[in-house]
């Protein structure tokens, strides 16, 4: 998750210096709920192109299956080489998981100890270890409408960091005592009331990229300082910035910046230790790009993997 981390932040300050191409994502919705989309990306500086195939099925958990499933091809950008082909599921769960850490990194408090996270899946998991990477995270709730998703991951997440990880009774309960909080669910509807947020938390919102649909009220994007992957993605699918615009709570304005321009500095993140900060995420293809391209080193260096001759 270290190296996760570090590579997204290239990726991101490479954004900010207009040394990427990353098309907004096309999707096709299947049904209502469920779509494919695709995502290309190029990292100029990491000499990294990728193209990503997403299906989000938010049906599959009463199938067994992921809610989240993708492939990632990796093409070398000097010769359009295919250079491998990879689930994506697991890049995108850290990858995921990763940028959660890099936005805590520049817009949570640094003595942030608390966290609460709304989504007892798989990057429920992956977020809450990429906090611990970057601050020093001593206590943690989950709350998830399925009471055995959610004691299965306390029990998990709870070895895997040798820190308390209690189930939340309900979403207050998550809320109240966090310092840094986390949506990753699969809900429609906007999951706590943003009058309880308390001064200096920061939230991370991560688990639905639908225009008509929102994990966050109106009252937690007024309250908050925003800052989003891509301005222009998050105007086209982050339905709680979208829907907070069209009831009239804010303007487009109220998107401060994207995450690259803090990283490298051309705008502020947090001013104050009271600051709610809130940094909003559709994903994009540059995470899945570096990602991937970590992967592929390591899977490289390691001599990991099956090769086949496409051309045959």
């Amino acid at each position: 998750m270290h190296e996760t981390i570090a590579v997204l932040e290239k990726a991101f300050k490479e954004q900010a210096l207009g040394q990427t191409i990353a098309p907004s994502r096309s999707a096709i919705h299947v049904t209502k709920d469920d779509w494919i989309g695709i995502m290309p990306a190029y990292l100029r500086g990491l000499q990294a192109f990728s193209t990503k195939i997403v299906s989000v099925y938010n049906t599959n958990p009463g199938r067994n299956l992921p809610t989240i499933m993708g492939t990632i091809v990796l093409n070398d950008p000097e010769t359009g080489e295919t250079l491998s082909v990879m689930d994506g599921s697991f890049i995108t769960a850290m990858r995921t998981g990763g940028l959660s850490g890099l936005a805590a990194k520049y817009l949570s408090r640094k003595d942030s100890h608390s966290v609460g996270i709304f989504g007892a899946g798989v990057q429920g998991r992956t977020h809450l270890v990429a906090l611990k990477e970057v601050r020093d995270i001593t206590t943690a709730k989950v709350y998830d409408p399925m009471a055995d998703r959610a004691k299965t991951y306390s029990q998990e997440m709870s070895k895997k960091l040798q820190i308390p990880v209690d189930v939340a009774q309900s979403p207050s309960d998550a809320v109240n005592e966090s310092d840094i909080i986390v949506t990753v669910s699969t809900s429609k509807e906007p999951l706590f009331d943003g009058r309880i947020i308390r001064p200096g938390t920061h939230v991370n919102a991560f688990g639905n990229s639908n225009p008509s649909e929102r994990e966050l009220d109106n009252e937690t994007i007024r309250r908050s300082k925003v800052t989003v992957d891509s301005r222009e993605a998050a105007l086209l699918e982050a339905g709680d910035l979208i829907m907070a615009i069209k009831d009239g709570v804010i303007t487009t304005d109220h998107i401060l910046a994207d995450l690259g321009e803090i990283v490298v500095g051309s705008k502020p993140g947090r001013s104050s230790v009271s600051d709610i900060t809130l940094f909003k995420s559709v994903g994009i293809g540059i995470q899945d790009c570096a990602a991937a391209s970590l992967a592929y080193k390591k899977a490289v260096e390691k001599g990991v993997g099956t090769s086949a001759d496409l051309l045959r």
